[in-house]
């Protein structure tokens, strides 16, 4: 494999990990009344969904990123990716907001790992002629993340398919596996 490639393939997987754990942040925002309501609960319950996404990333976020280094960054941006796919999927499938919130978990915790090691593989896998567009580019993934959440999941919501506010990312968790 070549050097150039080698190094797009990790911009690639960075760029898409903290894209995908950002654009979650803010995707279920909009769907708090909705999912309100599809689950016969409370705001306050429903909000949970945010609140236990955010916890689970802040809290796992310094772990992971030590184990990355103790580990690996790829080993561990591929755990993440592995449990945010997964997570997602679970979530889509949810029949109870128990459920749901325990899916979030689940899937913050993949958010953690990913944003642990976005940087990271950029700082130490890329080659110097090519670091600081990666990381330019891990910005703009930054970036597009929280702009892109709501307003997707104001579309999926609107055409009354709130389980792909979740489904969404499996293809990009996929392409980020494959790289």
């Amino acid at each position: 494999m070549s050097r150039r490639l080698q190094d797009l393939l990790i911009t690639v997987i960075a760029g898409m990990g903290m894209l995908l754990s950002t654009l979650d942040t803010g995707i279920i925002n909009v769907a708090l009344s909705f999912l309100k309501d599809q689950f016969h609960t409370t705001a306050n319950t429903a909000a949970f969904t945010i609140t236990g996404y955010a916890l689970a990333l802040a809290i796992f976020i310094l772990p992971l990123g030590i184990f990355s280094d103790k580990f690996g960054k790829l080993k561990i941006s591929y755990l993440g990716f592995v449990l945010f796919g997964l997570s997602s999927l679970f979530c889509g499938f949810a029949n109870s907001i128990g459920w749901l919130i325990a899916g979030r978990v689940i899937q913050g915790i993949g958010a953690a790992a990913l944003q642990a090691t976005s940087a990271a593989l950029i700082t130490t896998l890329v080659s110097e002629e090519q670091k600081n567009s990666s990381i330019s580019i891990l910005g703009v993934m930054i970036g597009l993340g929280p702009v892109l959440g709501p307003s997707l999941g104001g579309i999926l919501l609107s055409l009354n398919v709130w389980r792909f506010i979740f489904w969404i990312n499996v293809p990009f968790v996929i392409i980020g596996i494959i790289c």
